[in-house]
């Protein structure tokens, strides 16, 4: 029967005359799907990669319309001890991602709206428990190693420990016990070898043989005018330091010293094999990073969409990945996910009311019930 006008084979029924054409349709898939990943992975704008293969944003929307259900798996290897993982947050919007991963390859992550310990202890069950944890301090992170990972060290990341030393003293110190701190605070990332540790813990205790009474300094509230008194002072506090940013630079530096949670990289634990690392600059910039300049290049998407267009690159970024083009063909490119979808949606819909006795939001029928709001109403709010 020869071709249509785009030039794909025609064929014709020998019974009843019909004329077909036979696309290959999962080369077709096959195809687009490429173009999918090749965009959520990319920096270019979706009007862009519709120029390049000649056809219209729309059309790209539509292609792309089911690659949105398919399910990106983040399943670890639950066996495998590692050296040294980094752990940290980062915020899009109202979602928080929480991320493990080693200094090149992503290990583990998970979507929660805050680092609270319950959410860490949910990524954490995804993984056997490593030789160090390197992490910013976040409560929740210690929290939940301290229970899902008892035996694990904890490595403080030294730039972040500096970093809230600057907040306490800020960078141009007038006080000499801020200068004292500040400069302990900057001789920590320097230091290289267990003689420099030790000398920087002799440094620390100087530091509190000579202003330890002063950090203990009290401020009276009936020593001082009501405008003076600072905004952190609760109403029924009587008294308060005089010097807390002081004191909280000084017994954080004393806290993670004692807790040995400094220098693990210097006295690591005996079966590592690997160098260990101080920071989590390796996630920040290497991950984190990354995935801030991705949500900035897909501004604008769907909140969800922007979720998977994170949990792709992210999987991608896994050690031992499969091909994604292998698990849109077993999903058939997200057809499964979207039938599951609408179910859900259907069940819920056809559901009578809420189980907590809620009527339903949309409806078939018109509520006859009285009400007694209806009746004509004349003005406007306020007007009598």
């Amino acid at each position: 029967m020869g071709t249509t006008s785009s030039g794909k084979q025609r064929w014709r029924c020998t019974h009843c005359g019909y004329t077909f054409t036979n696309p290959n349709s999962a080369k077709t898939n096959a195809y687009r799907f490429a173009i999918f990943i090749d965009w959520i992975t990319g920096q270019r704008p979706l009007d862009a990669v519709a120029a390049a293969h000649n056809v219209s944003r729309r059309t790209l929307i539509r292609w792309f319309t089911y690659f949105w259900f398919i399910i990106v798996p983040c399943k670890p290897d639950p066996y495998r001890v590692y050296d040294q993982l980094f752990i940290d947050g980062t915020y899009f919007h109202k979602k928080c991602l929480l991320v493990a991963a080693t200094s090149d390859h992503v290990v583990a992550w998970h979507w929660c709206t805050r680092e609270t310990a319950y959410d860490y202890a949910k990524l954490f069950d995804l993984i056997a428990e490593p030789l160090v944890v390197t992490t910013d301090g976040s409560g929740g992170a210690n929290k939940a190693i301290k229970q899902c990972w008892p035996n694990a060290s904890i490595q403080r990341c030294l730039v972040h420990v500096r970093r809230d030393t600057i907040k306490d003293t800020t960078r141009q110190p007038t006080l000499t016990a801020h200068k004292a701190l500040l400069r302990l605070g900057n001789q920590l990332t320097h230091i290289t070898t267990r003689d420099q540790a030790i000398d920087w813990a002799l440094r620390l205790n100087r530091f509190h043989d000579h202003y330890g009474d002063w950090l203990k300094d009290r401020t009276y509230r009936n020593q001082v005018a009501a405008e003076k008194i600072p905004k952190h002072v609760r109403d029924n506090q009587q008294w308060w330091y005089t010097h807390p940013r002081a004191r909280r630079a000084y017994r954080r530096f004393e806290r993670l010293y004692q807790q040995g949670h400094l220098f693990v990289w210097l006295n690591p634990p005996k079966h590592t094999t690997t160098e260990l690392k101080t920071t989590t600059n390796s996630l920040e910039g290497g991950i984190n990073a990354q995935l801030k300049h991705l949500a900035r290049a897909h501004r604008g998407t769907f909140d969800e969409h922007q979720r998977i267009i994170m949990d792709w690159w992210l999987y991608l970024h896994t050690q031992h990945h499969d091909d994604p083009l292998a698990l849109a063909i077993e999903q058939d490119f997200g057809r499964k996910g979207y039938a599951h979808a609408r179910q859900a949606h259907m069940r819920q819909r056809d559901q009578a009311n809420s189980p907590d006795g809620r009527p339903k939001v949309y409806d078939t029928g018109i509520d006859t019930d009285f009400n007694p709001s209806w009746a004509i109403r004349h003005g406007w709010a306020g007007r009598t």
